[in-house]
């Protein structure tokens, strides 16, 4: 019987709470029964066939998560990890996944610490490939109580989120990761997932990161989002993952998070437009709150165009998008075949912009895959709203897939409200912050944007759909 279909995983049980070494043992007991209880079934369905489940790794993953551990309720845990477990090997043996996100909550730094230490040693014998440490305050000083988990050369997914990680705790958790001592390669090398998420590393953390980059050969996911990278920082950045991706390495990737991130030095957009050309596999990706501007959201979809990529997620939220920026977005969505999460809130589209993205759902003869569209926060109008329902079809036919939409903060009077409610029906979120005076289409028939910006891939029926849709709306 193969031990990797058979092993369990342990979760530490409850809702969010401050454990002691009391509760610990209450975790270990129950954790016991479990193991016991699954070696048992082992044993009944082995009966038959003479199979030794006496050394079957029981258990391959383990959750921490979410609790607030003393220093003796970690040495408790640490202990029933790694010491031999009903006279057959150490849980802590066979463990492959290991989530150790949200530890050391509300705790002093010394005592934060060596729980961090503790726990992370009960590992020196695993094999560890997924580790999470995220939600851990490790600070200036926490990435050596680490090491244990951070340097075992079968990692291969890695997750450091909201750790407080200034650029020399980042150093600390890159040379680890990047240390070739034997020659034999480093970490860096193999990972598949690196996920770096609300920490404080700045620009010299950003150049850390880069380090990572350089090594890289095998990533399928990559998140470095709301470092504080600023613009010196995502130069760096976005600099070592043109090189990543355009010579060939990482070929696979799938899903890059790039959030909040500073992308308006020309070096930075450039490097982020060659590094999106170069995909082949890409299907999520998350550019929100990154300064890109039209001309930036235009590079990007250009630069998706020529991927090979088909997004499934694509996120343009926060980027100061106006009815430019959403023509190359409907020009997009027209060539996507794939995409089912659209996310633009936050930005300035009028409701011309949303006649644009509306009439690119009708592209597909079998609908539009979409099933979820967030547009909160822009500036559409009652044109924008009737153009969304016209493309939705009646009973939903043309977007069949449709399961969310999201209108919230937008400018629709009662009657509106009441046409999308009618339309969408329980798929459209709430509208509780809602402008109902309903005046935000007033001045389209005197906007002032580009109209050479409608190009030969819009055509004369885009066109058409907003004259169509001005005239239902008794907007002249």
């Amino acid at each position: 019987m193969s031990a990797a279909l058979s092993a369990i995983k342990l979760e530490a049980p409850g809702d969010r709470e401050f454990v002691d070494a009391a509760r610990a043992n209450d975790f270990v007991k129950g954790w016991t029964q479990q193991l016991l209880d699954h070696r048992a079934k082992l044993q009944a369905a082995s009966e038959n066939n003479g199979d030794d489940v006496s050394n079957t790794m029981l258990c391959d993953r383990i959750s921490l998560s979410g609790k607030s551990y003393t220093p003796e309720a970690a040495e408790v845990i640490a202990s029933f990890l790694s010491e031999p477990f009903q006279d057959g090997l150490p849980i802590a043996f066979g463990i492959v996944e290991a989530d150790l996100s949200d530890m050391i909550a509300s705790q002093l730094t010394k005592s934060g610490l060596k729980v961090l230490r503790t726990i992370c040693d009960a590992f020196a014998d695993s094999e560890l490939i997924d580790v999470n440490l995220s939600e851990n305050a490790i600070g200036e000083q926490g990435a050596g109580f680490c090491k244990t988990v951070l340097n075992k050369s079968s990692l291969r997914c890695l997750s450091l989120c909201n750790n407080g990680l200034a650029a020399e705790t980042m150093k600390d958790v890159v040379d680890i990761l990047t240390s070739d001592e034997y020659g034999n390669g480093c970490i860096a090398e193999n990972l598949s997932k690196i996920q770096f998420f609300n920490n404080m590393s700045g620009p010299a953390g950003c150049r850390e990161f880069a380090r990572i980059l350089e090594k890289s050969k095998e990533l399928v996911d990559i998140r470095f989002s709301s470092t504080r990278a600023l613009k010196e920082g995502t130069d760096i950045f976005a600099c070592a993952l043109d090189a990543c991706l355009t010579d060939g390495r990482n070929p696979n990737l799938q899903k890059l998070d790039l959030c909040d991130n500073n992308f308006v030095n020309k070096a930075s957009q450039e490097a982020l437009f060659r590094a999106l050309g170069a995909t082949k596999h890409l299907t999520y990706l998350d550019l929100s709150d990154c300064e890109l501007g039209d001309d930036g959201v235009k590079k990007v979809c250009h630069a998706l165009f020529e991927s090979d990529s088909q997004l499934e997620h694509l996120d343009l939220s926060a980027n100061e998008v106006t009815r430019r920026g959403a023509k190359h977005i409907a020009d997009y969505i027209r060539d996507c075949e794939a995409l089912k999460v659209l996310r633009i809130e936050d930005n300035e589209i009028t409701s011309k912009g949303v006649v644009l993205i509306a009439a690119a759902f009708h592209a597909g003869e079998d609908g539009s895959t979409i099933e979820e569209l967030q547009l909160n926060s822009n500036a559409i109008g009652t044109i924008g709203a009737r153009a969304l329902i016209d493309a939705y079809g009646p009973d939903g036919k043309d977007m069949p897939h449709l399961k969310s939409i999201s209108l919230n903060n937008n400018s629709f009077t009662g009657d509106v409200i009441a046409e999308l409610e009618a339309a969408f029906q329980d798929k459209l979120a709430e509208m509780d912050e809602n402008d109902s005076d309903g005046e935000a289409d007033d001045d389209l028939s005197s906007d002032d944007e580009e109209e050479d910006e409608v190009g030969e891939n819009e055509g004369d029926e885009h066109v058409d759909n907003l004259a169509d849709a001005m005239e239902k709306s008794m907007i002249v």
